[in-house]
């Protein structure tokens, strides 16, 4: 008969390194997830930056969200359609990608859009219809406000309804 002799002590210190191998390994692999998945963020599976594509009728209603909750939309891509609108004060690489608003029957519109900017800005001209793709950072003019940091601008033809409408109160884009 085989006698085994078990000191407890040993077997207390062993079984403590392994658990605290365990968890360091647990650890770094948490860690090494977080950070994986913060590079890879808007990154779908085929390694493309996904895009939100606003379409018209979501139009002010993104925009109305966007201003209200900033920072849910730090980073977002978006590809968005409308015509270039300045201001005065705005410098050369700055523009309002711009839609007309219709309020009321009585057809009373205002130009709606969201700060926009990129190095070719001055090659359109006020009035010009372009899509553009870009991420959304916070900005400032007259306040803090949500700018779209253009990386692709294309001209393109006026949509058949060029124009878009009070946002909805349900409607979250």
């Amino acid at each position: 008969m085989l006698k085994l002799k078990i000191n407890g002590n040993k077997v207390l210190r062993s079984t403590l390194v392994i658990s605290v191998i365990l968890v360091v390994i647990l650890i770094i692999y948490t860690v090494y997830s977080i950070i994986n998945n913060a590079k890879n963020e808007g990154i779908n599976e085929n390694n493309e930056i996904s895009v939100t594509e606003i379409a018209s009728n979501e139009y002010t209603n993104f925009l109305k969200n966007c201003h209200e909750n900033i920072d849910d939309y730090i980073n977002m891509n978006v590809k968005i359609t409308g015509y270039i609108y300045r201001l005065p004060t705005f410098d050369d690489n700055q523009f309002v990608l711009a839609r007309t608003m219709i309020l009321d029957s009585n057809n009373t519109a205002v130009v709606v859009g969201i700060l926009s900017q990129c190095e070719s800005a001055s090659n359109y001209k006020d009035g010009e219809w372009v899509t553009i793709t870009g991420t959304i950072t916070e900005g400032y003019y007259n306040g803090t406000m949500p700018v779209v940091n253009i990386t692709d601008i294309f001209k393109c033809d006026t949509p058949e309804d060029e124009y878009v409408y009070p946002p909805s109160t349900n409607q979250v884009i």
